[in-house]
């Protein structure tokens, strides 16, 4: 496999050498569009990137962070909604203002028509610079689920078995079925995609990434189709991965 591989010691390594590639976005480009995924694998990598912005004073006016997926029918100030995560992890901190941030509104009316609005949004980006993953259980990306195919576009999808377990959705007491996200075609839109793969229950997703398999059962492994992508490991989260290296 061409693509890039680290290999951390551990979460903090891993999350060090996530925010690196990060804040080396922002000082190439001060106008780079960001796809931001949410969760435990990126929280302490936004964190770090964060303090480094804060600390060295840089300009990050006109970058454009984009939410990866949201699930739906859930208050934007529910602790279980992608938009509160990245409201305190990255959005409040940065003071970035709503022009800078696009998103989807998971309480829209017409879900439908929400997805062609932030397609067309996003179409109109020039440029995605980073496109910031984490691996699913199931080996999903974003929200697209494994399946005898996967749609290219923004879209509303119904959750798999496993991502109902999604920690996240452990912060709300209401039951979640659906999801909408950016679709395949608009992740591989990224100059460069960032993997982080964090977790002992991701091995077998992992795995996937690594070996030789491409299937859309497995959402993950497409990745090594993308010219530019870094996968980031936090090794003390897996067994001996040097059989797939």
């Amino acid at each position: 496999m061409s693509n890039n591989v680290k290999l951390c010691k551990t979460y903090e390594a891993m999350s060090r050498a996530a925010a690196d590639i990060l804040y080396e976005t922002v000082v190439r480009n001060p106008c780079a569009a960001i796809v931001l995924a949410t969760g435990h694998s990126p929280r302490l990598a936004y964190r770090y990137f964060v303090q480094r912005v804060l600390e060295n004073k840089t300009d990050v006016r006109y970058v454009t962070f984009i939410k990866l997926d949201e699930w739906l029918g859930l208050d934007d100030t529910d602790p279980a909604t992608c938009e509160y995560f990245l409201r305190e992890e990255v959005l409040r901190p940065l003071q970035i203002a709503p022009a800078q941030y696009l998103h989807f509104d998971a309480q829209a009316a017409d879900a439908l028509a929400e997805c062609r609005r932030v397609e067309a949004a996003y179409a109109a980006l020039k440029q995605i610079d980073l496109v910031v993953l984490g691996i699913g259980m199931n080996g999903h990306l974003g929200l697209n689920e494994p399946g005898e195919s996967l749609i290219g576009t923004v879209h509303v999808i119904a959750l798999d078995e496993k991502t109902k377990t999604h920690e996240m959705l452990t912060h709300t007491k209401k039951t979640v079925s659906y999801g909408v996200t950016l679709g395949m075609e608009n992740l591989f839109r990224g100059k460069r995609i960032l993997l982080l793969a964090d977790g002992a229950q991701k091995e077998a997703a992992l795995s996937a990434y690594l070996d030789n398999r491409i299937t859309t059962r497995v959402p993950v492994s497409l990745l090594k189709l993308h010219p530019d992508c870094t996968c980031v490991i936090n090794q003390e989260s897996f067994g001996d991965l040097q059989k797939w290296l």
